[in-house]
């Protein structure tokens, strides 16, 4: 009895130096952020909480109440947390990419562009707000790559857009490509966080609404190269869609 070539051929595997890689990049990187002690998570602990919020441009009123609990974590360990969570989110921020363009993520290209990712802006300049972003990311990700039917639909793209606004960019796909609950769910989402932080912080609120709102459209097109995290979902989506075009292309002229 012969094996076919599937059941003979070797599993591969990542390259025995990924490892040493991954880990010394993350140590490296956790050295610049403790020693060279980089500057957002000393203003996180100090800036962020329930009664003072001074917050990024993009981020409303809102992003204050999940921020609070790492203001009580020390800065170095709040450090270390960052970057070990910017490594894991990265990865995963890679393998969502794959799924929604229908791509396959072999283990080899993932750890390269993860180590690679380690060392844009605004992962080593500014690790809160590149530990957020890719969080946020990853939840548009894995909330764009749902079934079109499924139970809330929307709801995780709109409530990241409470967040950090930069993902109420990914609304209007939604309704244009005919998706208009999950884009209603998004936009329903979205004034839930929005009204959440009116209760939590209605001076705040009223102040980022009415008058800060103008300006976080500039401070966004100012920081675009620090966004780069956000031009990878919309890269995702047009590769899946112009893969579902050649594919729906390529069946019509089998039925000719």
């Amino acid at each position: 009895m012969t094996r076919s070539p599937a059941l003979a051929a070797p599993s591969r595997s990542a390259s025995p130096l990924a490892g040493p890689l991954v880990a010394g990049s993350l140590l490296v990187l956790g050295v610049l952020c403790v020693a060279l002690r980089v500057p957002m998570a000393d203003a996180l602990v100090q800036g962020i909480s329930l009664t003072e919020w001074q917050p990024p441009a993009a981020y409303p009123p809102f992003a204050a109440i999940l921020f609070t609990p790492a203001a009580w974590l020390p800065a170095g360990l709040l450090k270390a947390v960052l970057v070990l969570g910017s490594a894991g989110l990265l990865a995963l921020l890679i393998l969502l990419s794959c799924r929604l363009a229908g791509l396959r993520a072999r283990p080899g290209p993932v750890l390269a562009a993860t180590i690679a990712g380690l060392w844009l802006e605004p992962l080593v300049q500014a690790p809160l707000p590149g530990l957020v972003n890719l969080a946020l990311a990853c939840l548009v990700l894995w909330d764009l790559g749902r079934p079109a039917g499924s139970l809330g639909k929307g709801f995780a793209l709109g409530t990241a857009a409470g967040i950090t606004l930069t993902p109420a960019a990914f609304v209007p796909y939604l309704l244009f490509t005919g998706r208009v609950r999950a884009g209603l769910t998004a936009l329903a989402a979205l004034a839930g966080t929005a009204l959440l932080g009116l209760v939590a912080f209605p001076e705040a609120s009223a102040e980022f609404w009415i008058r800060h709102l103008p300006a976080t459209g500039r401070a966004l097109l100012r920081d675009w190269p620090a966004l780069w995290i956000w031009l990878v979902p919309p890269l995702a989506a047009l590769l899946a869609a112009l893969r579902q075009s050649l594919a729906s292309s390529s069946s019509a002229s089998m039925i000719r």
